[in-house]
């Protein structure tokens, strides 16, 4: 038995050092740069590569050659409608395809703790409440965005208020008790930018005044 203990040892030990991964037991993926799978001729869905002016992993997607999703490719963060026009926001540490927004009328400030601010069973815009959510992609060069909203009001609900629009990827629809358009905050996405986007912001009505907090998540 002593002399089996040796033995042993050794062919474990071999077995161990020949078992360990290496470069030649590696698994590679075809590499190209982005410009030559580009102009591969309709490749496959969900075909991978390695692209490497990006030095990232791609899949061939309906939208064309996308990085594989990491949490480096996700960015949350927040910003504020003030007034009516362009708006830029930056700070994305990317170039971002696809973003989707959330927001809630009547929360105007990043820190807020409080009642409508106007008094119990009023009538107006800033009594109104709702949930909006939106997204915008960026579909080989054609901005496609959505946006859906419902609310209601605080004096009471005898009617809801609701909106959607094809055209816009934020959209608030400030409605009174009985679901009356008291006014709208809306904005459309204009264009994808290196480091955020553009946005193109409307008011009407008594909202011209108001402030929104939206949130988004964009993609890489």
């Amino acid at each position: 038995m002593n002399k089996l203990i040796p033995f042993l040892f050794l062919f474990f030990s071999t077995y161990l050092l020949t078992g360990q991964i290496d470069e030649n037991s590696l698994i590679s993926l075809p590499a190209a740069t982005t410009t030559e799978l580009d102009n591969i001729t309709s490749p496959k869905l969900g075909s991978i590569a390695f692209d490497t002016s990006k030095d990232r992993v791609v899949e061939y997607t309906s939208s064309g050659w996308q990085e594989m999703l990491t949490t480096s490719n996700i960015y949350v963060g927040a910003f504020i409608i003030s007034s009516a026009g362009s708006q830029t926001i930056s700070g994305v540490p990317f170039s971002p395809t696809s973003i989707t927004f959330s927001a809630h009328a009547n929360v105007e400030s990043f820190n807020v703790n409080s009642d409508n601010g106007v008094g119990n069973n009023n009538t107006g815009l800033n009594n109104s409440y709702g949930t909006m959510t939106g997204f915008a992609r960026n579909d080989a060069g054609t901005i496609v965005q959505q946006v859906i909203y419902v609310g209601g009001h605080g004096n009471s609900i005898n009617d809801i208020s609701r909106y959607a629009s094809n055209s816009n990827c934020i959209g608030i629809r400030y409605g009174n008790q009985n679901g009356d358009n008291l006014g709208v905050v809306s904005a459309s996405l204009t264009s994808f930018n290196t480091n955020g986007f553009n946005i193109n912001i409307s008011k009407t009505g008594t909202a011209a005044t108001e402030n929104l907090v939206v949130l988004f998540t964009a993609y890489k």
